[in-house]
């Protein structure tokens, strides 16, 4: 029996509800969302109440739409393709595929294939993976398992020189570009706290207050993201205007500016708004942080129990 043949067989009854079909195909709910919605992949029903139904059927589509993608394909381009042409698509590239990585991890088949990609400057590679990813998994565990891996990855091949600026800069901006677009996904709702994220002046790392944006705004949260190397006057004074319910500082360099900046901080912030802070440098300051009453946020699970609360 083909494989169009076998999904066609699949009975067509709306009865799984999100929860399930994420666990059944392997997607995040987020995922299916996107794939329905934006590129018209599957056409779940409604049930009496209004809660969107998939059948077998399209859990049979989306698992075959997934490997399409892992073997490459752009969502855009197969979500609407009938089932005998992603069984060809996937006959035409399986074989390419498994000799990869044989471990079989697809974080880090991706972020193999994305420094590959970088290190020979072929750009239009590189953002082709780190954009599948992004339809593949939720921003959560492209943040944990394939953001951080890279940009330690990337750190250690500049260090060693094996990374030229050029090659260094063209991955750091595509992982930028990536977190900024999955952060537009997210809009808050109208009663949802806000926080505001920065570094004070001097602090020019920002890759641990972009992922905890993206963080934030998948918890729901109002997110205000103010970057890098911001005067402590203008973070406390941003706060007071949003009516911020935190503030989230990234300590990551040896900073001579940082205990002035956080003194500023401490001596002039709502009481209202809490301070979380975060990065290699943050520990040092650990007794300082609560004399203050400040939370000292440890890594990015940390981060996201305390903004589910």
């Amino acid at each position: 029996m083909s494989q169009q043949e076998q999904i066609s067989s699949y009975s067509s009854t709306p009865k799984y509800r999100i929860g399930a079909v994420s666990r059944l195909t392997g997607l995040s709910a987020d995922v299916v969302r996107v794939w329905e919605r934006r590129y018209g992949a599957i056409r779940p029903q409604r049930s009496d109440g209004g809660s969107r139904l998939y059948s077998d059927a399209d859990i049979a589509r989306l698992r075959r739409l997934r490997q399409a993608v892992e073997m490459g394909h752009a969502i855009g381009q197969v979500a609407k393709l009938p089932e005998s042409e992603l069984d060809t698509l996937s006959s035409r590239n399986r074989e390419a595929y498994s000799t990869i990585d044989e471990t079989g991890d697809p974080y880090k088949q991706t972020i193999s294939r994305f420094l590959e990609a970088v290190s020979r400057m072929d750009v239009v590679s590189a953002d082709d993976e780190i954009s599948r990813a992004a339809t593949l998994y939720p921003p959560r565990v492209i943040v944990k398992s394939i953001v951080i891996p890279v940009l330690t990855e990337i750190g250690d091949r500049w260090a060693h020189r094996d990374f030229g600026i050029a090659q260094e800069h063209i991955a750091t901006n595509l992982i930028r570009n990536l977190l900024s677009s999955l952060f537009r996904l997210y809009p808050p709702d109208a009663s949802a706290e806000t926080i505001v994220l920065a570094t004070t002046s001097g602090e020019r790392h920002e890759f641990g207050i972009l992922t905890s944006a993206l963080i934030a705004a998948t918890r729901g949260w109002r997110v205000v993201y103010l970057g890098t190397e911001l005067p402590a006057n203008k973070i406390v004074r941003t706060a007071r205007i949003v009516k911020a319910r935190v503030l989230a500082i990234s300590l990551v360099t040896q900073n001579p500016q940082a205990y002035e900046e956080m003194k500023t901080i401490a001596e002039n912030m709502p009481s209202q708004t809490r301070v979380w802070v975060g990065g290699a440098e943050a520990l040092k300051h650990r007794d300082w942080f609560e004399r203050v009453d400040w939370i000292l946020v440890r890594d990015l699970e940390d981060l996201d129990d305390r903004l589910k609360r």
